[in-house]
């Protein structure tokens, strides 16, 4: 199964969909999925918007979307990040918040199938927040629930293993060559190493960090992408059984490409 990796987009949802058609166009290939891993810019109501994405990217596409019920033109499943509406998404009483668009709750699995193939897509969104790692999730309310829990943790290790897991923040331990902290600086979100061990996925895809880098955790791939439409937002992966493994066929933009 070809699936799409999409980084973090903060609301520019159009901008996402017209950069996976042409990166479908330069492949020759329809991608099966679209896996996002946080930061999709949720935000139905415009005026709910955190400090941050005010300051940065506004509400972006998302309150139109909402409004006309658009569907995504490929399907679409993301976890969330740190800026989204939290309250809201755990209200939805169905994953399909938007047809075609789908949301991965922290600590669930989600099967997305293409023709005779099916994967299983663990999610794990939101960051660290050391006064709340060890509260239960359904305890958390309001603007705490961009952090996730132990027990959401404890809930993707207890189950039935994953081919593909969305984190938004890097696995403990992920090394930035070029970060806003310095470089070499070493990610310190407690539990996400376990979390990869535990799971063993084929692969694990996160974002929040805003650069494309390759990493491993005990012989699993982490893979971090970039911000859209930086080079490295979307990269082309090749799923298969655990006998043929994965394969990374491409990334887009490519650097030449990159927007001024």
């Amino acid at each position: 199964m070809i699936v799409c990796a999409a980084g973090d987009i903060h609301g520019a949802i159009d901008r996402l969909y017209d950069e996976v058609f042409a990166f479908e166009e330069s492949l020759g290939v329809r991608f099966a999925w679209v896996l996002h891993v946080g930061d999709f810019g949720i935000w139905p109501d415009p005026t709910r918007i955190d400090g941050a994405t005010k300051r940065h990217d506004g509400a972006g596409d998302f309150p139109v979307w909402w409004s006309e019920r658009r569907e995504a033109p490929r399907k679409t499943l993301f976890i969330k990040g740190n800026h989204e509406d939290f309250v809201w998404l755990d209200e939805q009483p169905d994953p399909e918040v938007l047809p075609g668009l789908f949301y991965l709750r922290n600590g669930t699995r989600f099967e997305i199938q293409a023709g005779d193939e099916t994967l299983t897509v663990g999610g794990l969104g939101g960051c660290f927040g050391p006064s709340d790692y060890e509260r239960r999730s359904r305890d958390l309310q309001g603007y705490r629930k961009r952090h996730y829990t132990r027990d959401e943790i404890d809930a993707l290790i207890g189950g039935r293993r994953v081919d593909v897991l969305l984190v938004h923040d890097a696995p403990t331990g992920v090394v930035f060559e070029r970060h806003r902290r310095g470089a070499g600086w070493a990610s310190e979100s407690v539990g996400l190493d376990d979390l990869v061990r535990g799971a063993r996925p084929q692969v694990c895809l996160f974002g929040h960090h805003h650069t494309r880098l390759d990493a491993e955790i005990d012989g699993v791939p982490c893979m971090g992408i970039n911000k859209a439409p930086h080079p490295g937002s979307l990269v082309a992966i090749d799923i298969g059984d655990r006998r043929r493994g994965m394969q990374v066929m491409a990334e887009w933009p490519q650097k030449s490409d990159q927007p001024t």
